[in-house]
């Protein structure tokens, strides 16, 4: 008892971090690559594109998105996906201050009004849309990469339950907008990289309605506890049965 209360007195206790273990708060940065390269390059890439998530250095992305959803989406997150808020009241590492300088960089480097001039832009965000719709509009529009039920073709699965549990409804509807430029998805318009693709030539471009209702379509294939197979659990309590899997379509 007295030891406990002599360390309780020195404010200290094992397993406790001591003050070299906090980490350090770089709140002096305000050069934007920097800034870039320590809080968003490993997901967005060192150079904007080539990361887990979507490109930030698109031209297309940058005319929807303005200044101040971004300082919102950096500062705030986005619940429901991977994206963590960076803003220090929500507990994350940086200042107002450097925010506004990672944005004004993210701008003036990678945003190009030359290239989206006279393209008529759908809203970055929309009213949900309607399912049934949407899987007429993917077939049509989606399926020669994704195949018809969107469990792959050329291209990976986009209704696998895992996936579709770390993505927003949002970051779906960005995607279809604004395609991958590094990954060669088209844009909304058919092209990608200045490019037409081959498997849009004869498509008009997506409207703002069909863009809605491909994300609901997407977003019907969600799951309550994405990753199956589990175990059966019906079957745990008998020792003379094994754990049969289930998987949920």
């Amino acid at each position: 008892m007295l030891a406990i209360l002599s360390m309780a007195g020195c404010d200290w206790m094992p397993g406790k971090p001591t003050e070299a273990d906090k980490p350090v708060i770089k709140t002096t940065i305000t050069n934007s690559h920097e800034l870039w390269m320590s809080y968003c390059s490993g997901c967005h890439g060192a150079d904007g594109r080539w990361g887990p998530a979507r490109p930030m250095n698109d031209p297309l992305y940058l005319a929807m998105a303005d200044r101040e959803y971004l300082i919102r989406i950096v500062r705030d997150g986005v619940d429901g996906s991977l994206m963590p808020a960076f803003g220090m009241p929500k507990g994350g590492p940086m200042t107002d201050e450097q925010i506004d300088d990672l944005v004004d960089g993210m701008i003036e480097h990678w945003s190009n009004p030359v290239a989206v001039k006279g393209m008529e832009l759908p809203p970055l965000a929309a009213a949900p849309g309607d399912a049934s719709r949407g899987q007429a509009v993917f077939k049509n529009y989606c399926a020669q990469c994704h195949g018809d039920d969107g469990r792959g073709g050329s291209a990976g699965s986009v209704v696998n339950d895992s996936y579709l549990a770390l993505v927003s409804d949002q970051a779906l509807r960005s995607t279809i907008l604004c395609g991958r430029l590094d990954l060669g998805m088209p844009n909304y318009t058919g092209h990608v990289g200045g490019q037409h693709s081959a498997a849009r030539k004869d498509l008009p471009p997506l409207s703002n309605r069909q863009i809605s209702d491909v994300v609901a379509w997407l977003i019907s294939h969600r799951v309550e506890f994405p990753g199956q197979p589990y175990p059966n659990t019906n079957t745990l309590d008998d020792p003379t049965q094994s754990a049969a899997v289930t998987t949920t379509e």
